[in-house]
């Protein structure tokens, strides 16, 4: 395995070795996610701009040693940094973290793909800007473009992350370098602010793909409105349910509702308030449904809470859209709460008085509702401690579900915005999850007029034996009885690639010749997205690596020993 050490050699030249990862403990770190992986990583890259990201796709190239892109990884619950197959080196782009344009009048920002949304919000906050960005419930430090680029959802207006970016900078998996939209001409005046550009449009195919690195993208903000309400409301009649999602659905029809939203059921919300109570079930699960009515008088006795904001011009506008949408929902909520600025200023001068007679700080409530309110583009980590909920040590303050072995499996299938569709998804979902003695854990992300995404996530703990086996079984049964359905999800795991029907048509066919034409070596994040099963022929790359590379991973490591000693 000579030319693996000459592959580590040339990066280490171009990089530096301080920036080509090869030592055991970073190694097992990059192969574990918050599900059972058997993939080998051999080494981590870390280049520092766009420049490097070239020359190091070139390497790739010569030596036929696939490459495997991630931002700053912390893609938990969908695969993490974790590469879709054996023998991948996986590049980091958490040191491209420039952010490099930025226009309060025309509301954009251009970043580089290490930019994380801490990251922007600081920069937003000292530039004291009347802007916001849209912001996802992960960490503060995970990438922008890595979510965008997995067409992910954030809070506010602009939910649909992707329909709100532009002029993408894409490094090609020849080592070419691309710009898309206007930002393909020098001088381009509207190359920030106009989406198409002129001719085919590109920047979709970059998304959720291995077509391209993006080391560089525009994402367009949000002004802050003059008047902001967050308001949540909570179902408790079952037989409500699907008057309630039509009611939704036709308020976002209307544009009354601007923002994307989330509706969780009462297992998501308990998750995300606490730890499984393992002395009130007497160690079993999953958590049994007659103990459900004491955990949710917590918030109003709600099966169903559902959040919302309102992004008004004044507050007379506000206080009529208000009102409205109290008429609308009062046939099937049996609560709603509306939370504006005067309402956390009240609460925050009655706060000590309260904690002193209740015993009750109030923080928590007026930093949830208002002060640091997602839907105003405050990007926190508290939602990961969902990750925790079967574990047995308390939450970290350092919380790394990946490191903590902490078990997570998105799903994600996509129904149309109608409450007939949204029940019989339901309950496909319920009876598989109980079935394998998980809590049906459901999110329903409301981002458009017409369809839902929903997020159903499998939560466990790792360091139970055969928790791996069960939860991956439940995962994959329950995405083939929705597939059957016709719910399709809109976003995957890397174990979960090929797990998609087989097309009607000839899509197959038209990736295999893309894929042929922007990467004939096949060295860029093979097996992501590619949907290889579908081809209508073996794809005949050139041979550059086969199994015996995963298992050389030692010796390559030995082998930079040895350079690093020369």
């Amino acid at each position: 395995m000579e030319y693996l050490a000459k592959v580590l050699q040339a990066y280490q030249e171009l990089l530096s070795p301080d920036n080509v990862v090869v030592d055991q403990k970073s190694i097992s770190a990059a192969e574990t996610a918050t599900f059972a992986t058997t993939q080998k990583v051999l080494a981590i890259i870390r280049p520092g701009n766009c420049a490097e990201v070239q020359e190091c796709v070139c390497i790739a190239n010569k030596y036929k040693v696939p490459i495997y892109p991630v931002s700053t990884g912390k893609n938990w619950g969908y695969g993490s940094k974790v590469p879709t197959q054996d023998g991948c080196v996986i590049m980091e782009l958490s040191r491209l973290n420039r952010i490099v344009d930025y226009d309060e009048k025309l509301a954009y920002v251009t970043v580089e793909a290490g930019v994380t949304q801490g990251q922007l919000f600081e920069f937003l906050q000292k530039h004291q800007s009347n802007l916001m960005m849209s912001v996802t419930g992960s960490a503060s430090d995970s990438s922008l473009v890595g979510n965008i680029l997995e067409r992910g959802i954030g809070k506010g207006p602009y939910g649909d992350r992707f329909a709100n970016v532009c002029g993408f900078e894409v490094v090609l998996p020849t080592g070419e370098l691309i710009h898309t939209g206007f930002d393909r001409f020098a001088n381009a005046q509207a190359a920030k602010v106009n989406r198409w550009g002129i001719g085919p449009y590109l920047d979709g195919i970059f998304t959720q793909s291995n077509f391209g690195i993006v080391t560089q993208m525009t994402i367009w903000l949000i002004p802050q409105p003059q008047y902001f309400q967050s308001f949540f409301y909570s179902l408790q009649d079952d037989a409500a349910f699907e008057e309630f999602i039509d009611t939704l659905q036709n308020l976002k029809l209307q544009g009354l509702l601007r923002n994307s939203f989330v509706i969780f059921n009462d297992y998501r919300m308990l998750s995300t308030k606490q730890q499984y109570p393992w002395k009130d079930t007497n160690e079993k699960t999953p958590l049994p449904e007659d103990l459900m009515p004491n955990f949710r008088k917590a918030w109003g006795g709600g099966l169903w809470i559902g959040e919302g904001a309102l992004y008004s011009a004044s507050k007379e506008q506000g206080r009529i859209e208000r009102k409205l949408i109290q008429r609308a929902l009062k046939k099937t909520v049996n609560k709603i709460v509306f939370f504006d600025e005067r309402k956390a200023k009240i609460l925050e001068i009655i706060r000590p008085i309260y904690k002193l007679i209740t015993g009750v700080d109030l923080r928590g409530i007026i930093d949830f509702f208002y002060n640091k309110n997602l839907q105003r583009g405050i990007p926190t980590d508290k939602v990961i401690s969902m990750a925790y909920w079967r574990k047995r040590e308390p939450v970290p303050s350092n919380m790394n579900p990946d490191r903590d072995r902490c078990g997570l499996i998105w799903l994600a299938p996509s129904v149309p915005f109608d409450g007939k569709h949204v029940r019989t998804a339901l309950k496909i979902i319920e009876e598989i999850a109980i079935r394998y003695q998980f809590e049906p854990n459901i999110g329903l992300q409301c981002v458009t007029e017409r369809s839902i995404d929903m997020t159903v996530a499998i939560v466990y703990d790792r360091d139970v034996p055969g928790e791996d086996e069960r939860a991956i079984a439940c995962h994959d049964e329950m995405m083939q009885k929705l597939i059957l359905e016709g719910y399709i999800p809109y976003r995957l795991t890397t174990s979960a690639m090929n797990s998609l029907p087989t097309p009607k048509d000839d899509y197959g066919k038209l990736l295999q010749e893309l894929k042929r034409a922007l990467d004939p070596n096949n060295i860029l994040a093979p097996g992501r997205y590619d949907f290889q099963q579908d081809w209508p022929d073996k794809f005949d790359f050139r041979k550059y690596y086969d199994h015996s590379v995963a298992l050389a991973s030692q010796t390559l490591r030995k082998s930079s020993e040895e350079i690093a000693q020369d």
